[in-house]
């Protein structure tokens, strides 16, 4: 008997359009690879007002959510969890601040929830840390996270000034109108503690975490910082020890060499050191509407996949994670540099000792 799937999409952006295009395009493929068919049983927004009643349309089986913010789409979401439905997310800003609910209240309707997509868009972070490091012990994970500010600073390294580079990424759909939250360090905060409720099992929302931005940062910074063989990243990273967790997302000094250092426009790259794996590096692109898909499919793929076993998957014990009550700041006591004037950046040049095992 043919097994089918109906998939309800919230959002019709940049994302969701992807979505959709690929869904259409790449349903074949799907089928092959997972033995469901998909049917699309409608695409909702915020302001068409019809959400909820899609999400209770009975042969709605997986909701793909790509509205994003913390308003409509956490109704939503947490709506679609009630009601049995399996949820495929790109909203970091939600599961960054309301993860730990959501992941829990999954677990009580036996469903799933996933978001790969999140976090570094076609880059692979969650699926490595939650799939493949499964049976390992992870002490540590940084990255450069957030395209947007990378993408500002490659600018300046280019020769603008911050307001001529803050304009370019937003005329290049690489930053927003208002773009505070990447400028200011929320989203790479917010990527962090996802990471990090998968990584260390901590229940950590993004407030947590202390976080600076690059608007600070002026050409003259990005040229002193080259002549000492540096460049500025924002820098998300977390350490786990006996101690407890620190974790920070800051602008740092890297040296020219360092594969934080040679990451350009929209590219992410990742560092996870685990007990037995070690350290592994991940590097890809880090925003779009094709990158977004990309993830969001593989998840659809999995839950399809999973669908013949729900029996098992019902009774698989719910993901714990520790209540976490402080995170420490990570990012002071390295190197000094003392070529450079003063400034925020001067003590903050990226070591090993930044994220590594200790």
């Amino acid at each position: 008997m043919q097994l089918i799937a109906g998939i309800a999409l919230l959002g019709n952006g940049t994302v969701g359009r992807a979505v959709a295009q690929r869904l259409r395009e790449h349903a074949e493929l799907i089928e092959r690879r997972t033995g469901v068919r998909c049917e699309l049983r409608g695409i909702a927004t915020r302001r068409s007002g019809d959400a909820l009643a899609l999400l209770d349309d009975p042969h709605v089986d997986v909701v793909i959510e790509a509205v994003g913010g913390t308003g409509a789409a956490a109704e939503y979401v947490e709506h679609a969890l009630d009601r049995g439905r399996h949820v495929i997310t790109a909203n970091k800003d939600l599961i960054a601040t309301q993860g730990p609910r959501l992941i829990a209240l999954a677990a009580t309707r036996g469903v799933s929830l996933r978001y790969e997509a999140a976090v570094c868009s076609a880059v692979p972070v969650v699926r490595t840390i939650a799939d493949a490091l499964a049976g390992d012990t992870i002490h540590s994970v940084a990255g450069v996270m957030n395209g947007t500010t990378t993408a500002i600073l490659s600018a300046m390294e280019n020769g603008a000034d911050y307001a001529a580079a803050l304009l370019d990424a937003q005329e290049h759909g690489y930053a927003e109108a208002d773009p505070a939250a990447d400028i200011e360090g929320f989203d790479a905060a917010h990527k962090l503690a996802l990471l990090l409720q998968r990584a260390f099992e901590a229940a950590i929302i993004s407030p947590r975490i202390r976080k600076t931005g690059i608007a600070g940062v002026t050409r003259e910074h990005v040229v002193q910082a080259e002549a000492s063989g540096y460049r500025i990243r924002l820098v998300a990273a977390a350490h786990r020890s006996r101690s407890g967790i620190a974790a920070e997302a800051a602008p740092l000094l890297v040296p020219l060499m360092h594969p934080f250092a040679q990451t350009s426009g929209v590219e992410n790259v990742v560092r996870i050191d685990a007990a037995d794996a070690g350290t592994l590096w991940l590097h890809g692109q880090g925003a779009g509407g094709a990158a977004s898909a990309s993830p969001i499919l593989g998840d659809l793929v999995t839950l399809l996949r999973d669908r013949a076993d729900r029996r098992a998957r019902s009774h698989a014990p719910a993901p714990r994670l520790e209540p976490v009550i402080d995170v420490s700041p990570l990012f002071f006591g390295l190197e000094r540099h003392r070529e450079l004037p003063y400034s925020i950046w001067n003590e903050r040049i990226i070591t090993d000792d930044c994220y590594s095992t200790r």
